[in-house]
């Protein structure tokens, strides 16, 4: 769970108290009236003493903060002198850039990255930035959808391709209607057009496989020697596929488009992929060409626009097309 605004103000006003070398040992009155002065609000005993045991916490929970209770001058106290919530010292301006920067994440974040990321930005907010009391509309909005169902297995997915252990889930299949059981050797977490995927070795199909998080069901982690897959294919799903269900044996083609006049100009503003090349004729129409491989989502990027774009090549490419198009 992500920390809330409150909590990361009485952090730092802790932290300032407890670095403070003019007034060293601050007492729990001493806390409470800070957070008086400086947050416009009285905390309670209780809150502040939850506050403290958060912040002694080891990562990623807390902050690994040595905080002791000093019996001797009845105070609280850094047993390090040198700790401080944020681990560097920052320049305004420097606190200002990061600022923009974690306003940034907080924009594109949203439902794109998992509960433990959005606590760790939280962290950053917390640990490293002044903030501000008052309240202020954002000037960057970003098209947030709902998270996906399946999304509530992010964490495990993703330590699974990270730490290379395989997983076994309940795939649905929407075009046969059928459950199916899956064993996969995740190597990449991709996503694409708002919705995610995991990719790996699918011991059913003996190859590379992509799986919606929203089919899969009862992920959990299985004690097996992990199949690796080369290099080669991964650089598929990085960089050489459009979306991440290729139409045939996954090998890279030179893929040629044809675009009217108005769909020109979407291509040059937004280029599909890295090696999207255009020439365009004084009719304002163009040929555009690229080197990756056909997939069913390219497809259905071309079949959206109509009569404005068609497939030049490949043929087998531009017949597909044309069947889906019935």
């Amino acid at each position: 769970m992500g920390l809330n605004k409150s909590a990361l103000g009485r952090y730092k006003v802790i932290d300032g108290l407890l670095r403070n070398s003019m007034r060293r040992y601050p007492t729990m009155d001493d806390i409470i009236e800070a957070c008086a002065q400086k947050l416009d609000y009285v905390p309670s005993r209780e809150t502040i003493q939850k506050d403290i045991s958060l912040m002694k916490r080891p990562f990623p929970e807390g902050f690994d903060a040595p905080i002791q209770f000093n019996r001797v001058h009845q105070g609280y106290e850094y047993t390090d002198p040198d700790y401080t919530l944020s681990g560097v010292t920052l320049q305004p301006e420097e606190r200002d850039a990061l600022n923009e920067a974690v306003e940034v994440i907080r924009a594109i974040g949203g439902s794109r990255i998992s509960d433990k990321f959005s606590h760790v930005v939280e962290k950053i907010l917390s640990a490293s930035l002044e903030s501000s009391h008052a309240e202020q509309l954002p000037i960057l909005q970003t098209m947030i959808p709902p998270r996906s169902r399946g999304y509530e297995y992010f964490d495990l997915l993703y330590a699974a391709c990270k730490e290379h252990i395989p997983v076994s889930f309940i795939h649905f299949s929407y075009q046969s209607r059928q459950f199916k059981h899956v064993i996969l050797h995740p190597f990449l977490i991709k996503e694409f057009d708002n919705r995610w995927y995991v990719i790996g070795y699918s011991e059913k199909h003996e190859a590379a496989r992509a799986f919606g998080f929203d089919r899969i069901s009862f992920p959990y982690l299985v004690k097996k020697a992990f199949v690796p897959v080369g290099d080669a294919i991964k650089k598929d799903y990085l960089q050489n596929i459009y979306g991440v269900y290729p139409l045939r044996t996954p090998e890279v083609e030179k893929v040629v488009i044809g675009a009217d006049e108005l769909i020109t100009q979407y291509f040059q503003a937004y280029p599909i992929h890295e090696s999207q090349q255009m020439m365009k004729r004084s009719s304002g129409k163009s040929t555009i060409t690229l080197q990756l491989i056909p997939s069913m989502e390219l497809a259905r990027f071309i079949l959206s626009h109509g009569n404005q774009v068609s497939i030049l090549e490949p043929l087998w490419f531009r017949d597909q097309i044309i069947k889906l198009r019935r």
